[in-house]
């Protein structure tokens, strides 16, 4: 591999990991916000729409996990 490709790929590693974290704070955020949702009957729907919200996030999240470990793993 040459060292353009090389670099490329580390520039890709970092924005990976600049997404991740990102990903992450709004996961955090968005279950900060539902953990202060008050429990009425009235906000189910928006509980739900915002479980639904912290599932994708999770699983986005394990994907880039994977992601990562791998391109770490590799010999760059």
């Amino acid at each position: 591999m040459n060292n353009s490709r090389r670099k490329r790929i580390n520039e890709s590693i970092k924005l990976l990991e600049d997404a991740q974290a990102k990903l992450k704070k709004a996961l955090d955020e968005e279950q900060n916000a539902l953990s202060s949702l008050p429990e009425d009957e009235e906000y189910d729907d928006m509980r739900d729409g915002m479980d639904d919200v912290i599932s994708s996030l999770e699983n986005t999240l394990s994907s880039l996990d994977d992601a990562l470990s791998t391109l770490n793993d590799s010999d760059f």
